[in-house]
């Protein structure tokens, strides 16, 4: 069975910025990220700083979750 390709954080930010039922315009209002950065990070044509980050998940509510099945240490089950 082939491995299932691993979505970057970036984009899992950033789809958590388009499900979140706010506008862009509201989210870096909100945020207080300027609003180039944020319209290139969503083009993924850039990425945001940490501050920028924090802001976001602040706002969205967002924490980082490890997945159980990458935590597994090699050569167990």
């Amino acid at each position: 069975m082939p491995k299932k390709k691993r979505v970057s954080l970036s984009d899992e930010l950033r789809q958590a910025v388009e499900r979140s039922g706010l506008s862009r315009y509201a989210i870096w209002q909100q945020a207080g990220i300027d609003q180039g950065s944020m319209s290139k990070f969503m083009a993924g044509e850039r990425g945001l700083t940490l501050e920028s980050i924090d802001k976001l998940a602040e706002l969205l509510g967002l924490h980082i979750v490890a997945d159980a099945e990458r935590r597994r240490p090699k050569g167990r089950s």
